[in-house]
């Protein structure tokens, strides 16, 4: 018997074949493939435009959100993992891992902004919503004036934190 060979149960000898990949071995690739999913998800438009995937999986990126229950969102987080079978995830990871290093490098991270708008859109009003509209075309001036009217009248600081994080999450989904 030679160092690359094996034997089976019933004592037949057999070569070992070294592109063999377990059931297990694919089941953990498919499931770190959904986890990266997840980080996708999280992403701004903004940055997942810039991902080197392609279309295919940026659009099924983008209609997570849209799915309505669990099971709907667990079976579109598995096609996200299969688009990203068929795609190079592991490039986008590097570019993504190097665009973590742009936050190292001073350059504001994209939750600074996030808070800079909202500050200045809580305390301005109308004008901060027509500079928001301005440099953000994807943003709805009325949802803007609604969220901003929301928290400007809620009387319980409960309510206005709420308020105010609909107003953060509405932000983060456009982008910004």
């Amino acid at each position: 018997m030679t160092k690359d060979n094996k034997v089976n149960e019933i004592g037949e000898e057999f070569s070992a074949d070294e592109d063999f990949i377990s059931k297990t071995q694919l089941k953990k690739e498919a499931k770190a493939l959904q986890q990266f999913a997840l980080e996708l998800i999280e992403l701004p438009d903004k940055k997942l435009k810039l991902l080197p995937l392609n279309d295919v999986t940026k659009t099924a990126v983008r209609d997570f959100h849209r799915q309505s229950g669990n099971i709907a969102k667990k079976r579109h987080l598995a096609f996200i993992g299969k688009c990203l079978r068929n795609d190079d995830a592991e490039q986008a990871r590097v570019f993504l891992s190097e665009d973590k290093f742009a936050e190292l490098r001073g350059e504001p991270s994209g939750d600074s902004v996030n808070s800079q708008w909202l500050n200045k859109l809580i305390l301005e009003g109308d004008p901060a919503i027509q500079l928001i509209l301005d440099e953000y075309d994807s943003l709805d001036r009325q949802t803007l004036r609604q969220h901003v009217r929301n928290i400007n009248n809620a009387k319980v600081d409960n309510k206005r934190q709420g308020f105010t994080e609909k107003l953060r999450q509405y932000l983060f989904e456009n982008g910004i």
